[in-house]
């Protein structure tokens, strides 16, 4: 399968897939919990891994194409979770 070019970089369909399994399994909210725990990794992995604490914040630092591809997915598992209400009414 040919990934969109913008979901190569970064490995983002790995946070669009890890977040459908982990909202398939438990609920979005869990999702945005392991978006912004991948992605606060991300950052201090790159500004500051040495095993010092992370002295300042950037927020900026953030890929927030990583972010909206791992809420992608869990909105997808979202719709999964209402269709199987739906169809077990």
């Amino acid at each position: 399968m040919k990934w969109p070019k913008w979901l190569e970089e970064s490995n983002r369909w790995k946070h669009l897939v890890g977040i459908f399994v982990v909202s398939l399994f438990g609920t979005i909210l869990m999702g945005i919990g392991c978006v912004a725990g991948m992605e606060f990794k991300d950052v201090h992995h790159s500004y500051g891994n040495d095993g010092k604490p992370l002295r300042e914040w950037k927020w900026c630092a953030w890929d927030w194409l990583d972010v909206w591809a791992g809420m992608i997915g869990g909105i997808a598992a979202t719709m999964v979770h209402v269709l199987i209400v739906i169809a077990c009414i």
